[in-house]
């Protein structure tokens, strides 16, 4: 309860510039005890609203959108907080892309390039995403365009709001916005599910499909996935057995690589863990700036 606390302080509190009738808060809780519905009662905004949604796991990232009654609907993490003047700036770009319903990511920082980069087509912009495509906190989508997708779309069981964000790829413009606008509180031993196979079954099979539908280019798919090979799986790999700070379960993991990788993919993803400090030290060095 206390990361949704700090969430909510940041919004109401840290961006308390930005007038409420500008935006609502959405709490989606899908735990059976609805513990952090007490939290309304502590924040008594008229743009907070709360709702016990029964449902499985990621699926309460498709809900939450379904009771939401702005034009433009953003996910948020329940452990990311707003930095000061953030909420602000993202209101602005809202608000300068509402004519032309530009598809915006948010990607807090974590290409590198702390800059916006607009782009006129679907592939060149999951190209430059990569697999940041499947993050929810990054994910947005109007509601007029939400409201075109059909109701019978199959939504994947980890990524619904992924499953949801690759109907959008017919958008006039695309934005990743790479500024940093957002602290993430960091869960001790995080783990619940088996993320390997989120990453070796789950989104790839999604990316297979767009790229069957012509959507994306094979160059494109195979981009992405090498990006999960050489960061993203060394990544978790390292928090799991190296700093041992999550606890994600890997069952089935390099028989699972056989599917959407290449043969060598196992060995790849093993040495490219030696790399992962180096990238941390540069990450942080660049976040000191």
């Amino acid at each position: 309860m206390e990361y949704v606390r700090k969430t909510l302080k940041s919004i109401f509190i840290d961006n308390a510039d930005v007038p409420l009738e500008k935006y609502e808060v959405i709490i989606s809780d899908n735990d059976s005890n609805q513990a952090i519905k007490v939290l309304t009662e502590e924040f008594k905004y008229p743009n907070l609203r709360y709702f016990y949604t029964n449902c499985e796991g990621f699926m309460n990232s498709y809900y939450v959108l379904t009771y939401a009654q702005g034009e433009f609907f953003k996910l948020h993490n329940s452990q990311t907080l707003f930095r000061k003047g953030s909420l602000s700036k993202i209101i602005s770009e809202i608000k300068n892309n509402i004519e032309n319903k530009t598809l915006i990511f948010y990607t807090n920082g974590l290409l590198g390039s702390r800059k916006s980069q607009t782009y006129s087509n679907f592939n060149d912009f999951m190209y430059n995403l990569s697999y940041w495509s499947s993050w929810s906190n990054g994910f947005n989508i109007w509601k007029s365009e939400f409201d075109k997708i059909d109701k019978n779309l199959k939504l994947n069981k980890l990524f619904p709001h992924t499953s949801l964000f690759l109907t959008q790829h017919q958008a006039k413009l695309f934005c990743i916005n790479d500024n940093l606008l957002f602290d993430v509180q960091r869960i001790p031993k995080r783990g619940g599910h088996n993320k390997f196979e989120a990453f070796t079954i789950e989104y790839p099979s999604l990316l297979d499909e767009c790229c069957k539908k012509g959507h994306i280019s094979t160059k494109c798919k195979k981009h992405i996935l090498f990006g999960i090979m050489v960061q993203f799986l060394p990544s978790l790999l390292f928090n799991k057995y190296i700093i041992r700070i999550e606890t994600f379960d890997d069952t089935g993991f390099r028989n699972n690589l056989k599917k959407y990788y290449p043969s060598y993919a196992y060995w790849l993803v093993l040495i490219s863990v030696l790399g992962v400090p180096f990238r941390l030290f540069c990450r942080k060095l660049k976040n000191k700036r």
